[in-house]
């Protein structure tokens, strides 16, 4: 009987251990923008960072025919003073394609902008980059303190059509 029970409790205590850990990645908002629209806002309250999620991401189909580009703003404050953290744009071609990294800004501590440097010119023959998926991810160093954290507020995702 005390075998089992012994059991029971270290089963019982790896299962919240495992059930407790922070979340990897996680989508916060998907949205299809519809025929005309060029900007969206998200607002809410994200957490990321102490004890919740160490990745969150926010994804925008664009809806688009033209080549475009993409800038965003991540609205944020801060709580703790030791981590820092990245904030990325990606972008790609089909739902089930892999992300390509068209601005990456490590070490942020404050709300960021960035801008999608893939400038297309179609007076050229250079090959022009296209993306009709974009997204912005925001992510801890995967070590950050408990007393550590960034809480989004709002992402804005602004598309300029060529």
């Amino acid at each position: 009987m005390k075998r089992l029970i012994t059991i029971l409790f270290v089963f019982a205590f790896f299962s919240a251990y495992t059930f407790g850990q922070i979340t990897s990645s996680h989508e916060v908002d998907s949205k299809t923008l519809r025929s005309g629209y060029t900007y969206y806002k998200w607002t809410g309250t994200q957490t990321i960072g102490g004890v919740t999620a160490d990745t969150a991401y926010w994804e925008i189909l664009s809806n688009k025919n033209v080549p475009t580009n993409c800038n965003v703003r991540v609205t944020l404050t801060r709580a703790g003073e030791t981590d820092t953290y990245d904030i990325d744009l990606q972008g790609k071609v089909f739902s089930g394609s892999t992300y390509a990294a068209l601005m990456e800004s490590a070490a942020n501590t404050v709300s960021k902008e960035l801008a999608d440097t893939t400038r297309i010119n179609l007076h050229t023959s250079a090959i022009a980059k296209y993306y009709r998926y974009y997204r912005v991810v925001v992510n801890d160093d995967n070590a950050c303190a408990a007393t550590d954290s960034i809480i989004v507020s709002s992402v804005e995702f602004k598309l300029y059509e060529h």
